[in-house]
């Protein structure tokens, strides 16, 4: 009897023991998983994954651009014209896309409505169209796409320009992937830049002191007192109050003799 009462007492200590060991043992494994990964093993392979395909939509949508003749690195997409607003905005696929450099008078001013019916007339809705969108204002205007559309194998930009039924937003020039275009070239970006190369390489003297009465030429105010002979300049415009006294008759011509 007492062997009897040892073997069971064993016995209880084994079963609390394996108990205490097996228990963790289990939620261990339901932590690792099956085939031995964590889910911390899961997170990271999910994130590489991750990576890998915007990896891959980033060079898709590189060969799109590249396919499409597209430049820069903004938006590039075919689509549907679905809708002429004006002279200068259409609707492709519900996307409003807004003519990058080229402007069109509003519907209700003068050659508005001709120049909305002009672009109707060489991209009628439903006409397939490439957007390529403006590096320079992908922010947008006003909710709009900026870019340059081709229709039916025409600039849509270039050809509202060339048809006089809109203008140059010349102030885009220099920020626009386009500025440098042969279009815009012709229609005055290659003036709005050299102007502006121009006036950095020849700046405008300075005029220090120079008095208003003599409005021809920069002839410091008086003192000293200067005579016709000591300026070198004859018949020249003279406002009052004249504090040289070169127009001694004050009919607004100075040193006239």
């Amino acid at each position: 009897m007492l062997e009897l009462q040892n073997y069971f007492r064993n016995m209880r200590k084994e079963l609390i023991i394996g108990a205490g060991v097996g228990i963790p043992l289990v939620i261990l494994m339901i932590f690792i998983g099956g085939d031995g990964h964590s889910s911390f093993d899961f997170a990271e392979s999910e994130s590489t994954t991750g990576d890998s395909k915007e990896i891959e939509l980033e060079t898709s949508r590189k060969n799109l651009q590249s396919s499409l003749n597209c430049s820069g690195s903004a938006q590039c997409f075919e689509g549907t014209v679905t809708k002429i607003i004006d002279g200068d905005t259409i609707i492709v696929d519900d996307q409003s896309v807004r003519f990058a450099l080229s402007s069109a008078p509003e519907l209700k001013m003068f050659e508005g409505v001709d120049s909305r019916e002009f672009i109707e007339t060489i991209c009628p809705v439903g006409s397939k169209v490439l957007v390529d969108e403006d590096d320079g204002q992908i922010l947008g205007s006003y909710g709009r796409m900026v870019g340059v559309i081709t229709c039916n194998g025409v600039n849509l930009n270039s050809e509202l320009l060339d048809a006089n039924l809109g203008y140059l937003q010349d102030r885009f020039c220099d920020s626009s992937e386009f500025g440098k275009e042969s279009w815009a070239q012709k229609h005055g970006c290659s003036n709005s830049v050299s102007e502006l190369e121009n006036s950095n390489k020849n700046p405008e003297p300075i005029k220090d002191d120079c008095d208003t009465s003599y409005p021809d030429f920069c002839i410091p105010s008086s003192p000293p007192d200067l005579d016709c002979k000591d300026i070198g300049q004859k018949k020249f415009t003279v406002l009052q109050p004249d504090p040289h006294r070169f127009d001694s008759d004050k009919d607004g011509i100075g040193c006239e003799s």
